[in-house]
Order: structure tokens, then sequence, then C-alpha cells
């Protein structure tokens, strides 16, 4: 066992070692970092997530920090870059606050290490005074101030803010015209899964969960051939296809359909090719009384995930009944899910409506090189079934395309989600208003609201810390308020500098925060670099439950840093060394 002392210095340094790989692909003027794995593929990306999970840290603070990002990023599909950028500059502000402290007393190191542990101390404190009460209190009331509500009784408007976040969120991704493509799949899926506008937030939910069965990439063709279809793709071919005039009706089976064999070791004795004959006969009549009551209850069309034999296939299609076999239980699931039929159970022999559902056609489709089920359900109450086609000239950038339409529909579901924006200011709302992850602002008149994007939320927030830091008593809480007010101008400032505005002292960011000021409510523009507000040609919009959690976050990360001490490094104790050796 080693004990190593940790100095913040230490994560300020790898912080810093991150923001310098992905600032230059921070906002719509990204550029693109290229990856080579350790198995020799190389990938050319600009989406933080990505690079990140491509990195290897040794050392424990490293993968503390990338943990921390890697979850933030789980929930809210974003924020991978703004998560770093204000922790580096944070992290180093506080150093040179511990710096400036040491080299003004000359004493010895000893006592320097217990004034920097007692400073990081007080800042961890200070800072968890900011989360519990200062964030609640001031800032969210401050934001909100200045939200954009969405009003979801205006579909056109609901449209439009959609398309503009999932758009803000995919600008410096790719390419102008795949971000176009993209982001109006993404909303087609969406607003044809909905059954209602209301229901925008529960249908967010449920593709993000089937997102691996919602879309099909077919790879080898352009990107301008993604297109969005009703009902469900199933990725198998049928075993037999039959015709089917009139209703299509199909059943799920969940068992197989030939008598199933016994579960204890037994021994079947023939003497004579008779007997075979008459066990072969005996399968063979089970099997068609099952399929003939099939038939009478209309069933034409079987889907099932265990194997059909040859002899039950040749006997459905004598019936006039299509089989889908081998299909991945997980699209079984699903299809019960959106049909609200219950599986057929075999051994019962019982087929009553609820084992049937109808289906507006059952079709082959072709999607690249290969052949699969094409099945469209009635539509009735519920989630509609729909299912998103993603192409692309090779496999590696249809994953690229539908991940970042992964994140994607995670960003719309901050959107969405406000109890992270509702939380502290509606203390009183009853708690059996909320569902799962997403608050019923349909029933409590609270909806989800919206902010200006490029930095704004970070420019608001430096001014009520600067603010609140101005009128507060407490030096040590004073100086986390200006810590964290000037750490989140990193956001703002990169946006500038990436930009495509002319390098001058009358172009500097400085300046351009000096007229912010002046302004209620003002951002960067990523492309041109100058101020941007609502009445913008083009304003771009964030949720505000993202930003505020993704502060929130940051600050949890500082606490846990500034109260790290050292670094204890345990290994195998001898004997089970000697135990693993003898083993061996």
């Amino acid at each position: 066992m080693s004990c190593v002392s940790v100095d913040i210095r230490t994560a300020a340094s790898i912080c810093h070692t991150l923001c310098s790989i992905l600032q230059g692909s921070f906002g719509p003027n990204a550029l693109h970092n290229m990856i080579s794995t350790a198995t020799g593929q190389v990938l050319i990306t600009s989406d933080g997530s990505t690079i990140i999970k491509s990195l290897h840290l040794s050392h424990p603070i490293g993968n503390l920090i990338m943990d921390a990002v890697q979850s933030h990023h789980a929930v809210t599909g974003d924020g991978t870059k703004t998560f770093l950028l204000i922790l580096r500059e944070a992290l180093q502000t506080i150093c040179n606050i511990c710096e400036k402290e040491t080299n003004q007393s000359h004493i010895k190191d000893q006592v320097q290490k217990g004034q920097v542990q007692k400073l990081c101390i007080q800042m961890s404190q200070a800072f968890s005074r900011l989360l519990d009460h200062t964030f609640p209190e001031v800032v969210h009331p401050t934001i909100l101030k200045h939200a954009v509500v969405t009003d979801f009784d205006n579909l056109l408007q609901v449209r439009e803010y959609f398309l503009n976040i999932v758009n803000t969120f995919l600008s410096g991704k790719f390419t102008a015209r795949v971000v176009e493509i993209l982001t109006e799949i993404v909303c087609s899926v969406v607003f044809k899964t909905a059954a209602d506008v209301k229901d925008l937030s529960t249908a967010v939910l449920q593709l993000i969960d089937d997102f691996e069965l919602v879309w099909l990439e077919v790879p080898g063709k352009p990107v301008s051939s993604s297109h969005v279809v009703d009902g469900i793709i199933l990725l198998r071919d049928f075993a037999v296809k039959a015709d089917h005039k009139d209703s299509i009706n199909f059943a799920i089976l969940e068992t197989p359909l030939e008598p199933s064999k016994t579960e204890a070791p037994s021994t079947l004795y023939v003497r004579n090719e008779e007997e075979l004959s008459v066990v072969h006969s005996w399968k063979q009549q089970t099997v068609q009384a099952i399929i003939k009551e099939l038939a009478s209850k209309g069933v034409n069309i079987l889907l099932t995930s265990e194997h059909v034999s040859d002899m039950a296939l040749y006997l459905c299609k004598a019936s006039n009944i299509s089989v889908v076999h081998h299909i991945p239980k997980e699209e079984l699931q699903r299809l019960r899910r959106l049909s609200s039929l219950q599986p057929l159970i075999v051994s019962s022999w019982d087929v009553d409506s609820i084992h049937v559902g109808q289906a507006k056609f059952c079709k082959q489709i072709t999607c690249g090189q290969n052949r699969y089920v094409h099945i469209g359900l009635k539509e009735g109450s519920g989630m509609r079934a729909v299912q998103g086609i993603i192409c692309g000239p090779n496999s590696g950038l249809c994953k690229l395309f539908t991940n970042a339409m992964h994140n994607a529909l995670k960003v719309v579901r901050m959107w969405l989600d406000v109890t992270n924006s509702t939380c502290h200011l509606q203390k009183s709302v009853d708690d059996s208003l909320l569902k799962g992850s997403f608050y019923d602002w349909t029933n409590c008149g609270v909806k989800p609201s919206l902010l200006l994007g490029g930095g704004t939320f970070e420019m608001l927030v430096n001014r009520c810390l600067h603010e609140h830091a101005d009128h507060t008593r407490d030096s040590k809480f004073s100086v986390a308020c200006k810590v964290l007010s000037e750490a989140v101008l990193s956001v703002p400032r990169t946006l500038h500098a990436n930009s495509n505005i002319p390098k001058s002292s009358m172009n500097s960011f400085p300046r351009l925060l000096a007229r912010a000021t002046k302004m209620e409510c003002a951002g960067i523009d990523g492309y041109s670099g100058q101020l941007m507000d609502s009445n913008a040609a083009a304003p771009v919009y964030e949720p505000i439950s993202a930003k505020y959690l993704l502060l929130c976050h940051v600050v949890q990360v500082l606490q846990q840093i500034l109260r790290i001490d050292s670094l204890v490094s345990v290994g195998l104790l001898p004997e089970a060394n000697q135990s693993d050796s003898d083993s061996d």
C-alpha cells in the first residue's frame, strides 16, 4: 500500500490537458479530432463524449473527472466540453488563489500545505452554500426572468422550437446539409410517434428507451436517402409468404409451435417403421390442429422468436398463414407494447381477441442488401409505431449519425423535463404530479422553458454571482462566487475565439462582454462572433434545465476535488498473491 499527497494543481493540469484536446471542437465552427484506436481504427469526430471515451487516463483524479463528465452526458446528451471548460477555469483560478496566499507568507512547506488544505475546505464549504441556497434562491429565479416559455397549445411554435433545439445541438458536428436532414428526421419520428402534442415527453422517453429498435442503419447510401416509415421493420424475412387479400391479422407466439420435448431424460423405443410413422403422424396432427385453430380465428401472420420447422412451415403455407421466425425478443416486446397484444401460448390452445392484432399491411422491404418484414399497425389511442432509416456512405458514419440523434433526443428530453427547472421554485407542488423522470406540466401549469443560446446562460450567471458576491459579508463565500462567475465566462469566450470574427482589439471578447452587460439578454453568435439577442435573424435556444443541471454538477465535482487530500494505492495482500501463484 502506498499513499501519495494530492495537490489541486494536479486536477487543474488534467483538466487543462482535456480542454486543449476539445477546445477547438467547441461551437458551430467546430474543428474535428482524428482518433486512432489501439486496434488501428481511425475515427474523425467533434463529439466531446466520443472523444472522451476514447481517452485512457491513468491518474485516478482524471478518471474521477471523466466519470463525472460521462455521467452528466448520459443524462443530458450534451455538455461535455462546457463541463470541462468551466471546471478547468474554476480549478485554475483556485490554484492561483492558493499560490497567492502561500507566497505572501514566508513559512515552512508543511505550514503552507496546511494553509492550502484549510483554504480548499473553506472553498468547498462555500461551494456547498452556493449549491444549496444561492443557486435555487438567487441564480435560478434570475434565469427564469429571461426564459422563453413554450406554449404547447400552439403546435407550430412547439415544432419550431423543437427544430431549433435539435439543429443547435447538431451544428458543428456535421455539414449544414447533413444537420438539416437529421434534424427533420428526428422531428418527424417524435411528432409521428406522439398521438398528441401533450404526449411529446412520453414519446421522447419511449424513443430513447427503444432507440436501438427504432433506428435502422443502412450503409452504402447517401445520407439524403434517410427517411421515416410508418410501422415496424422486423429484422427478419418471411420464412413462408402467403397472399393476404382481405384483412391482415397477426399473432405473436412466445413458445415453440411444435410439442415441446420433455425436461426429464427419456428414451423412446420403436420396434418397427409402423410405430415410427405413428409418432411422426401424432406430431404432425398436433401441429396441424394448432394451425387450424389459428386459421379459424382469422390469423394469417405468425410472428415468433422461436424456430419453426419445415413441417410446420409447410402446414402454415397450406393454411395461407405467413410465418416470420427467429425475430429478436426485444422487437417482439416492442410490437406487443405498441399493439397492446398478449402473447400466444400454444399449450393453452386458447386464441382470443387479446391474442390477435390487426395490421394495415405486412410486406417485404429492402434496406441496402437485406430484406426485412415491414408491418404497419392500425392507430389506436397510444403511441404510434414508426421506424427511422438512417443512410450513410459507410457503417461508421451511420453509427455517428444515430449516436448524434440519440443524444439529440436526450437534449429534447431536458427541454420537456422541467423537474430541474421547477423543483426549487415549486416546493409546494404535490409529489404525486411527478411521473418518472418527467414533470407533469400539463396538470400543474408549469411549462418547459428555453433560453437564448450562445453563452447567454453563462453571462447571466456571471452577472448574478458578481452582484451577489458584492453584497455578502463572508469573504470566502464572496471569493467562491467570483471564482465560479469568472469560470462560466470560459464558454462564451471560447465561442468567440472559435468564431469567424476578425481578431482585433475592437472585436475583443472583453469589449463584447461590456456591451452585453448593457443588454437585457444576449449571447455570442458562434458563426460571426457578434452579440446575438432574441431579435436576431436566426436565434438559437437551449433548455434551461440542461444548463442549470450542468452548473450544479460542475460545483459538485469541485467540492469533491477540493476535499481530496491523498491518493492511496491498495494492492493485493501477500497471502493472496501467494495463493494465486500456488493455484497457477
